[in-house]
C-alpha cells in the first residue's frame, strides 16, 4: 500500500472513529432522558395501569446510557490514537539508504542527491 493510500485509510478510520464517538454520546443522552423519565413519571405510568413499567424504562435508560458511555470513551480513545498516527507518518520523511539525506515530496525512483535507487 503507497504511502498516499495509507494516509487516505487512516482520515477514513480517523472519521469513523468520530462518528462512533458521537452515536455512543447520543446514545448516553437518551439513556439518560429515559432514566429520567421512567423514574420521575412513576406514578403517571403507574395510573395507567403498568405498574412496573417505571422501572423497566429506568433499568433500559441506565443501560443504554452505560454502553452509551463506555462506546464514547473508547472511541474518543481511539480518535485520539489515530490521530497520533496520522502525525507520525504526516511528518515522517522518506530518506536516502545510500546517503541518508531527506527525499524531497514526489515520486522518485533514485535519490536526486547521491543517485541510488530508492525501490525497496
Amino acid at each position: 500500500m503507497s504511502e498516499q493510500a495509507k494516509l487516505i485509510y487512516l482520515k477514513e478510520r480517523i472519521e469513523d472513529a468520530r462518528e462512533s464517538k458521537n452515536i455512543g454520546f447520543m446514545l448516553a443522552i437518551i439513556g439518560i432522558v429515559l432514566a429520567i423519565i421512567g423514574f420521575e413519571l412513576r406514578g403517571v405510568i403507574e395510573d395507567v395501569g403498568w405498574d412496573f413499567g417505571w422501572v423497566l424504562i429506568g433499568i433500559i435508560g441506565i443501560f443504554l446510557a452505560g454502553i452509551g458511555f463506555f462506546a464514547s470513551i473508547y472511541y474518543e480513545d481511539q480518535y485520539h490514537k489515530l490521530l497520533d498516527s496520522l502525525k507520525i507518518m504526516a511528518t515522517t520523511f522518506l530518506t536516502c539508504p545510500k546517503c541518508g539525506k531527506e527525499i524531497p515530496q514526489g515520486n522518485y525512483v533514485f535519490c536526486p542527491f547521491c543517485g541510488a535507487s530508492l525501490k525497496s
